[in-house]
């Protein structure tokens, strides 16, 4: 069976200043160009980077601030990690422009919050969210047809540049970034000729609390192509006898789930209850909402390299280990302006899987999500239960 290429290949070659297809020679070089600018940024303006990457050897330290490290991605395995508790003592020694600066600002709370503590916090310029627009714009391009309409049930519609308001904003973009003048503010990127309709899709949003009865409602009043939620939300409507007859009837072609981990079992009963073609996302706060998502192969997500560089490492050890072995993915951000990230431990349990996609594409990809590492004083776990809700 032949299938398309990866969205994302096209959009890739055009960031990298490639003119005939996406080359991953190429893609690299320009990859590690942002890799060695971003540390070196780090270095400079972060006050955790700066003492952290102070305890490297005086060789590798002098590299750093002279932007010519990491020589190799193997090099970054010489870099020290990162976590949410570093984040968790102190956000701001992680800043690296003015508050001024920020457009949105996120704080995450868990159960492991400390009291007292204001939990992990997140700034983003206009500009950090405009590039996981351009991302979104271009993923979501495998899963709707110019002129369709997307039921949004994720939060944030209500809060200018929530990741709902960011995914609603950039559907009219469909399949291509909309990032085209980065000396513009993201609203007047964002305003739409009424050409663009022609090509794009439309997003509106949901009620991300809604039970079966407004889902309903929603559907009949959008009549939606795809409808993209939480596994948590999708398992409840499940149950629904009624909803599963009413997505048959709109003809839901497409469901994206995002924000949490999508187990297989759910997978197969969407698919077999509501007749329609299931995409999984990773996404996390830390990657600025967008991370990696599947093509129509669904043989796993391709990673989203114009603005991340991932890595996968033995939880024990830390030390990297081969595709197709499971570990804890690390996250080096490759363009965020607010905070960067180097080899930042997201605790989650998963792959980053061997050779290429079936789609052809040569695109790193990423399994599903297998658990969380959990820390304590007993050892090191992987457990179920996942960020922002129940496991599916």
């Amino acid at each position: 069976m032949s299938f398309s290429l990866c969205p994302l290949d096209p959009w890739l070659a055009k960031l990298s200043g490639q003119s005939a297809g996406l080359d991953i020679g190429a893609l690299h070089h320009w990859q590690m160009e942002r890799l060695r600018r971003t540390v070196r940024r780090a270095a400079e303006k972060s006050p955790h980077y700066r003492e952290s990457f102070a305890q490297l050897p005086p060789d590798l330290h002098q590299a750093v601030l002279r932007g010519e490290f990491p020589r190799n991605f193997e090099d970054m395995a010489l870099l020290p990690f990162s976590s949410a508790e570093d984040i968790e003592c102190d956000w701001r020694r992680f800043l690296c422009v003015s508050l001024d600066a920020v457009a949105r600002m996120v704080t995450l709370r868990t159960s492991g919050t400390v009291t007292g503590k204001e939990g992990k916090r997140f700034a983003f310029t206009e500009d950090d969210l405009g590039r996981t627009a351009d991302f979104f714009a271009v993923g979501m391009a495998v899963l709707l047809r110019p002129g369709e309409r997307v039921l949004i049930l994720l939060p944030g519609a209500d809060r200018p540049f929530g990741v709902a308001d960011l995914l609603i904003r950039s559907l009219p973009f469909l399949g291509e970034g909309i990032n085209l003048d980065p000396g513009l503010p993201l609203e007047q990127r964002l305003e739409l000729p009424p050409h663009r309709l022609s090509f794009g899709a439309l997003g509106f949003a949901g009620n991300p609390l809604a039970e079966e009865k407004g889902f309903l409602e929603e559907l009949e009043r959008i009549r939606p192509q795809s409808v993209v939620a939480a596994p948590s939300q999708l398992a409840r409507l499940l149950c629904s006898s009624a909803v599963a007859e009413a997505v048959r009837d709109v003809g839901l072609r497409t469901l994206l789930a995002s924000s949490e981990a999508l187990s297989p079992d759910l997978r197969q009963k969407l698919e077999e209850t509501w007749a329609c073609e299931v995409f999984d996302h990773y996404g996390l706060t830390e990657s600025a909402y967008g991370c990696a998502v599947e093509c129509r192969s669904h043989d796993g997500m391709h990673i989203r390299e114009a603005d991340i560089f991932l890595e996968c490492v033995d939880v024990v050890s830390g030390r990297p280990v081969p595709p197709g072995q499971k570990g804890e993915i690390v996250l080096t951000t490759l363009t965020r302006e607010a905070m960067p990230l180097v080899r930042y431990r997201t605790g989650d349990y998963a792959a980053i899987l061997p050779g290429p996609c079936r789609c052809g594409s040569p695109l790193r990809r990423l399994e599903r999500v297998q658990g969380r590492i959990v820390r304590g004083p007993d050892g090191i776990h992987v457990v179920n239960p996942q960020k922002g809700g129940n496991r599916a």
